[in-house]
């Protein structure tokens, strides 16, 4: 071989080699970024795995708050009404990736006995009535301070027992001062007419609604 064609292969060669390297560095820089990106990634991956672990917490923290309140406004009413031996208790259960809660009526027989009930079932379903009130009352409170919003109440004594209609009155005027919130109701209940700070007596005649201020 002469030396001639011995330098042409060796320049051959050498174009070859700095193709080659030139193509290694861009593979290996391409690496580099490539694990950059999946480092990043990962980092992303983590803070998000972190803040889901932080809203479950969070929610499931909010929701026992929720309940402890519920449960204590509607304990309160009961025992402002019917008397102390009478408590309620909510159970929170996940079903079907939703949240469940189930309401019982706690009705103390003994300093070691009492009856759960479901409040439906319970006095005809006048407890059921005296709790949708509480809880009413707990979830305006809930929204915030910025909600002034009325409680609008339709019957809110229809199943409770006569003689209990004098105390879910003064619960409902304790309600109003204690929040600072107006009442607004329909009622043919006379205790519960006679505690508004104005009060309208509705009554058909000849097909015409009536209206007459009581007080």
């Amino acid at each position: 071989m002469l030396i001639s064609e011995a330098k042409g292969r060796l320049d051959d060669l050498k174009s070859i080699f700095y193709k080659e390297s030139a193509l290694l560095q861009q593979l290996q820089k391409s690496k580099e970024d490539k694990e950059k990106s999946q480092k990043k990634l990962l980092k992303q991956r983590e803070n998000v795995e972190l803040k889901k672990v932080l809203i479950v917490e969070a929610a499931e923290e909010a929701r026992t708050q929720a309940r402890d309140v519920l449960q204590e406004m509607g304990t309160n009413a009961l025992r402002f009404i019917m008397g102390d031996h009478m408590s309620l208790e909510i159970e929170l259960k996940e079903q079907a990736r939703q949240w469940v809660a189930n309401f019982v009526t706690k009705i103390a027989e003994s300093e070691t006995y009492e009856i759960e009930t479901d409040p439906a079932e319970e006095e005809g379903g006048g407890v059921a009535d005296i709790v949708a009130i509480s809880i009413h009352t707990s979830m305006l409170q809930l929204i915030g301070d910025k909600n002034s919003a009325p409680m609008l109440l339709d019957e809110p004594s229809k199943y409770v027992s006569k003689g209990y209609s004098e105390q879910v009155a003064k619960f409902l005027l304790e309600v109003s001062s204690s929040f600072n919130r107006q009442v607004i109701m329909v009622t043919h209940d006379e205790y519960l007419a006679n505690i508004g700070d104005v009060a309208y007596h509705f009554k058909k005649r000849g097909g015409r609604t009536v209206t007459t201020k009581i007080q």
